[in-house]
């Protein structure tokens, strides 16, 4: 069977033309019988034939329009390529595109103008383009014919050849019927893959917030502004505290700022805001783990920086391990910290830095340095001389340019002058330009510092410029630059400078340059410049000096200044090279801070924080010596816990320790003077060097102690009293010439040996003994 087509749109059809030329001589016959014929409905009649026939020649020429129309939007609708039905008012095929002919391949040639939807649905079923079982194949066209009097039906489709198709019907103005198929294959797989993906990406949420919990840590995500992402339940058990604020959203601030009111941070007391500057400046800045003390627990903490800004953090609980550690290698690990952090902090340094020993060999290498020559063992050079490494270097070609001409020369005087030239500009072979610094420490160790100036020299050689200030600027590089003109205006700031500062480009350019300085600095460098522009030689070209700058907000920067002098023709102008040495000054105040913490540490008892036995010998040392000199008395009790063994085997070790530390603190509140020593003297003993202190006041002071520690009445399962008592025996008066401190030490321990043996819960004298005769 032919495929159905639309009428012809150019030609009217056959039967119209043979209509309106029949009834058109019609018209024309009746006129003129008419005019015969008498009476008036024979003409009347001839003249509704003639009219008649017009109006059917005007039908034609809107049919033929009509017939145009038809064909430009079937022409329109075939160049689109859409699968379209259109049915009439009566459910008949009016006209069907060769696109929906297509998707039926089987189905061509069986479908006819005026076929009725129902018989079409049965063939396309019939020829077995889709996908339907054979029990589908039944009730599938049963529902079809159901749905299909529906108003508006979207129904999906699935081929034999493994296709989808979407079927939209609509109805149209007219009473009838436009059905479109869409070819949705591809969009169905991916919205499949879409469905699957989501699937496995919810899959991988749950197993990440279960993996998250289960973690034997605290584990935290904060987001690019400092809020938490979220936190497992680790987190919330390790600081009860915050717990309640610990939830999305929060800012980090907020959480670190409720531990510090309530007390929870036992470093950062008397110190909260400073601390809380610290630990925000620092905040996922560290590359290592580091330690948070926080209620009597000491917390490992690493923090992390993701490429997205984000930040993970992952707490332990390592207080066990903390204790331990310091309790046998504090002392080494000090030492360790002290030196990882300097090797991190010269490893970061943007400069090369090589320090040498005073006997002149090769200390460290830093990061920076060994990344400039990747072909040099420095680990191999560590040990060896200076002249041992420039060898090195002239057997790897690697002598500055100016060396070729004698290159031993160059090296004897190198090595003569190293450490005593405080800059070098150098030109390497491979067309690096170096500015070296050395300079030497009052320990005699010798720090040199290279830097890159190579940009720096291309750019000049490129300009070909001989401009003075260029060439000043090149010769005195530097951190930061400053070209200040003879009124002592800036001329010139390099970025360096803008940043040390804290302007903007151009914003120093102008300013008197004695304003960037401290007012205590502005005098004395003013009168330098006065008296050097007066012709006397002052000192104020080539030594660098050091100086505090003003930045804003009214903070300082210690920097190291370095100033030259330039006469270009008649301008006239000063260079100075800056230097920001406030990092360095920082380091030096933490190592001496940190020495003194290891002073303090190595003298005071780790349990009691009271003076340990070598701190009490230094203590009563001067003591002894200060009575003896102004014959003022002093006295010694020496304090001994009663049944303290029975009390660790009733209570527990744990609870012992917690018993010594409230005795320690009735005892150090017994010291009057600044002079007094309090002092473990080991296990349960304790020794008190009351300084000014006469045997009767000291006997009261006893006293005093022991009725402070029955107030306290600190049970005792296992004491004759129930509660814990002390044993003191005394010892005390003027020293005299000859009598030792020892001697008086022993005899207050046999004072208490004596209490002991009385029955302890008292207190004993001994007096000194007498000072031996003089000799005549």
């Amino acid at each position: 069977m032919s495929e159905p087509r639309p009428p012809s749109n150019r030609v009217p059809s056959r039967s119209g033309r043979q209509a309106g030329g029949w009834l058109a001589g019609l018209g024309a016959v009746l006129l003129l019988t008419g005019a015969v014929w008498t009476g008036a409905w024979a003409w009347a009649w001839g003249l509704g034939s003639l009219a008649l026939g017009a109006a059917l020649g005007r039908a034609r020429v809107r049919e033929q329009r009509l017939r145009d129309q038809l064909a430009h939007r079937t022409e329109a609708i075939e160049a689109l390529d859409l699968p379209l039905l259109i049915l009439d008012r009566d459910d008949r095929l009016q006209w069907c595109s060769q696109a929906f002919l297509r998707l039926y391949p089987s189905a061509q040639g069986h479908v006819d103008l005026g076929t009725p939807y129902s018989d079409l649905a049965a063939r396309v079923l019939g020829s077995g383009d889709l996908q339907l079982s054979a029990q589908e194949r039944d009730s599938w066209l049963q529902r079809r014919a159901q749905t299909h009097q529906q108003h508006r039906l979207d129904w999906m489709l699935s081929t034999r050849d493994g296709r989808r198709l979407q079927m939209v019907e609509r109805p149209t103005a007219l009473g009838g019927w436009a059905s479109l198929r869409f070819d949705v294959t591809e969009l169905v797989a991916v919205q499949s893959e879409l469905k699957r993906t989501n699937q496995q990406l919810r899959e991988a949420r749950e197993m990440l917030d279960e993996a998250v919990e289960a973690l034997p840590a605290g584990f935290e995500i904060w987001g690019a502004d400092d809020r938490l992402i979220l936190c497992n339940q680790h987190v919330r058990d390790q600081y009860p505290v915050a717990g309640e604020l610990l939830k999305p959203g929060v800012p980090f601030e907020s959480v670190v700022r409720s531990l510090l009111e309530a007390g929870a941070i036992p470093s950062a007391r008397g110190r909260e805001r400073t601390w809380l500057l610290e630990r925000l400046s620092q905040r996922g800045r560290s590359v290592r783990p580091f330690l948070l003390d926080y209620q009597g627990h000491w917390m490992s903490i690493a923090e992390r920086r993701m490429p997205s800004g984000r930040l993970v953090s992952v707490r332990q609980d390592v207080t066990e391990l903390v204790q331990a550690r310091n309790a046998i290698t504090q002392a080494r690990e000090l030492a360790e910290q002290r030196l990882h952090l300097l090797n991190q902090a010269i490893n970061a340094l943007p400069i090369a830095l090589e320090i040498w020993e005073p006997s002149g060999k090769l200390l460290l290498v830093n990061q920076q340095y060994r990344q400039w020559y990747p072909d040099v063992d420095y680990d191999a050079l560590i040990g060896k001389t200076f002249e041992d490494a420039i060898r090195v270097a002239q057997r790897q070609g690697m002598l500055p340019v100016e060396a070729r001409a004698n290159e031993e020369a160059w090296i004897a005087e190198r090595v003569l002058t190293h450490g005593q030239r405080p800059e070098m500009l150098a030109h390497l072979p491979d067309g690096r330009w170096i500015l070296t610094r050395e300079s030497r420490t009052p320990d005699g160790f010798t720090f040199t510092v290279r830097q890159d100036l190579t940009q720096l020299m291309q750019q000049e050689q490129a300009l070909q410029s001989s401009q003075a200030q260029i060439d000043a600027i090149i010769r005195t590089a530097g951190a930061a630059i400053l070209t200040v003109g003879a009124n002592g205006r800036v001329r010139f700031a390099n970025p360096a400078a803008e940043s040390l500062w804290g302007h903007g480009p151009g914003s120093l350019v102008g300013r008197r340059v004695l304003k960037l300085l401290q007012r205590h600095e502005r005098q004395p460098l003013r009168e330098l410049f006065r008296r050097h522009l007066a012709g006397q030689n002052v000192g104020l070209i080539g030594p660098r000096r050091e100086l505090q700058a003003r930045c804003p907000h009214g903070s300082e920067r210690a920097i190291h200044a370095a100033i030259s002098e330039v006469h270009s023709g008649t301008d006239h102008f000063f260079v100075s090279v800056v230097t920001d040495i406030s990092a360095a000054k920082r380091l030096e105040r933490d190592l001496l801070a940190a020495n003194e913490r290891l002073a303090r540490l190595s003298s005071q008892d780790d349990l009691t924080q009271l003076a340990n036995r070598r701190s009490l010998e230094e203590g009563l040392r001067q003591v002894w010596a200060h009575a003896l000199r102004l014959q003022h008395p002093i006295s010694i009790l020496m304090v001994d816990v009663d049944h303290f063994k029975p009390y660790n085997d009733a209570h527990g070790h744990a609870a012992g320790d917690g018993a010594l530390r409230q005795i320690a603190r009735v005892l150090q509140a017994a010291a009057r003077r600044g002079t007094d020593v309090v002092a473990r003297y080991g296990g349960e003993e304790f020794v008190l060097v009351l300084d000014h202190c006469a045997p009767e006041a000291a006997l009261e002071r006893a006293a005093s102690i022991r009725a402070e520690l029955a107030e306290l009445n600190l049970p005792h399962a296992a004491a004759p009293e129930g509660r814990i008592t002390l044993s003191i025996g005394l010892c005390g008066g003027i020293p005299g010439r000859g009598m030792r401190a020892s001697e008086w030490l022993a005899r207050a321990d046999a004072a208490l040996y004596e209490a002991k043996k009385r029955g302890r819960d008292r207190v004993e004298v001994r007096q000194p003994a007498a000072s031996p005769a003089t000799p005549a």
